[in-house]
């Protein structure tokens, strides 16, 4: 820390400051976390410290604002949350991503998805919590944990699809071995096994072509006996556009569709259905043939 005469600055000018005015000069000298400025740690820690902090007495409350952030300057930032420390990953609607996690295992990120774990802890821990859909070839080694709003995925070394969103929650095995958990349900699933969340239990079936399941990584969405709301919401995911129905949502289909062209996609999905689409920019709506 720099004294008042490093700063060219005369004791009764110090002594004419006030309380905030005195934190902020003995601070100046300290130095931030790496990648952020001194004003950019404070504004931090103060907006922190605003949000816990009853509304009354508010002048004293600033003092004791910034008091807290020299101390936690002075002491290295230590007792902060991990936040800083978390890396955050997000696709938009019409995109996906690919990406290696620390410890050399990659995943596909669908459209409409996030990702976050713990940079500094993850090839320790192997942790990470997705919303969305998500692809991952997970590298051998300590257990790998996924943690979704409806489950957590368990795996040590394998391929394996994990779906969450809303209510839904399903995982496919396309090799090795995966512990699926939710709620009070648990199961094991194996190469060519999907185990799906059916309201309050796990169920478990098997499939011959259980790669289809993780078709949409090569553009290619893939629905079996799904009802015509969640095709249409993938439809909305995958080239960002907003789809109304007049009709019966709950209506099944196996069906595959590009996300390389939209009325391609839409005519696969609506002529063998019955229904007809009208496109307008980024807005469709798809009703029942009369």
């Amino acid at each position: 820390m720099k004294n008042n005469s490093e700063n060219n600055m005369s004791q009764e000018e110090f002594r004419q400051m006030n309380s905030e005015e005195k934190i902020l000069q003995m601070a100046s000298g300290l130095v931030p976390p790496e990648g952020r400025t001194q004003k950019e740690a404070l504004d931090l820690l103060l907006n922190k410290i605003e949000e816990t902090t009853p509304t009354r007495t508010i002048g004293l409350k600033r003092y004791f604002q910034i008091a807290a952030a020299v101390i936690i300057i002075l002491i290295g930032f230590r007792f902060l949350p991990a936040t800083w420390e978390m890396v955050h990953t997000k696709t938009d609607f019409a995109q996906q991503t690919e990406l290696t996690l620390p410890d050399g295992s990659d995943v596909i990120l669908n459209a409409g998805s996030q990702m976050t774990w713990n940079k500094k802890r993850f090839n320790k821990e192997r942790q990470l919590k997705l919303k969305g859909e998500a692809y991952f070839n997970v590298k051998k080694g300590d257990q790998f944990i996924i943690k979704t709003k409806n489950g957590t995925v368990e795996v040590l070394g394998t391929q394996l699809n994990v779906f969450s969103r809303g209510e839904e929650f399903w995982v496919s095995c396309i090799s090795g071995r995966v512990k699926v958990s939710s709620k009070n349900s648990e199961q094991i699933i194996t190469p060519g096994e999907k185990v799906e969340l059916n309201k309050t239990e796990l169920t478990k079936s098997k499939s011959e072509s259980i790669e289809n399941t993780a078709m949409w990584k090569d553009g290619v969405c893939h629905f079996e006996e799904s009802q015509l709301d969640a095709i249409f919401a993938e439809l909305e995911r995958q080239f960002n556009v907003s789809v109304s129905f007049e009709g019966d949502k709950k209506r099944k289909a196996t069906i595959d569709f590009s996300n390389q062209n939209l009325h391609e996609a839409l005519d696969v999905i609506c002529i063998p259905m019955g229904l007809s689409y009208e496109i307008e920019n980024t807005k469709i709506k798809i009703s029942e043939n009369q």
